[in-house]
């Protein structure tokens, strides 16, 4: 069974925000979120979250919209093998509204376990807890990181890439905050361009 601890810490440039530090034996890993191009349909932003590392998976998420990256019109693939992701969006509370992520034959649930607390995901053999704290280098929020059993480099790449995706929709408060927002701001449905 493996046991430990990482820590990511926050950074801010021009187009681009993310979170990097050392993930244990997998080394230097950095998550980043950057704006590409303007929607054609809509008009709004395609964002791309890339999880780069040097022991991981690479992964990339691409969703379309104002904004954070959200779960809404987005595409997910690791290793350039899509990722299928499925949320009960109609759930009550934040453990039925779990994401559920399929990649190849393995099945993980990331589930949030507070508003802008933290999240875990649960995979064959190995969950992975995520908490945020204030960061101790300068602005921002860093994330904490825990892996027990396995130490699944596809689960921890999963979790570590939705720290730069906006997940409060997987909350209870965040569905009625979210549903709110889309009538008031309403999107096309459109699935990220390559």
């Amino acid at each position: 069974m493996t046991e430990f601890e990482f820590e990511l810490t926050p950074f801010f440039h021009k187009a681009r925000r993310g979170r990097q530090g050392v993930v244990g034996a997998f080394g230097d890993v950095t998550v980043e979120a950057e704006y590409r191009k303007r929607s054609i349909k809509t008009a709004s932003r395609q964002l791309d979250v890339r999880m780069q590392g040097e022991r991981l998976p690479g992964a990339i998420y691409r969703t379309i919209g104002p904004g954070r990256p959200t779960l809404r019109n987005a595409t997910l693939a690791v290793d350039g093998q899509a990722v299928r992701l499925d949320f009960n969006a109609r759930g009550i509370r934040n453990a039925a509204r779990a994401l559920r992520l399929t990649y190849q034959d393995r099945s993980y649930e990331y589930a949030v376990t507070g508003f802008d607390k933290g999240a875990v995901l649960r995979g064959p053999g190995t969950v992975v807890s995520l908490t945020r704290r204030k960061s101790g280098t300068g602005p921002g929020m860093s994330t904490v990181g825990a892996v027990t059993g396995e130490a699944d480099p596809i689960g921890i790449a999963l979790a570590i890439l939705f720290e730069e995706v906006d997940t409060i929709e997987l909350t209870t408060s965040g569905a009625a905050s979210h549903a709110l927002n889309r009538i008031l701001n309403p999107r096309a449905n459109e699935t990220p361009s390559e």
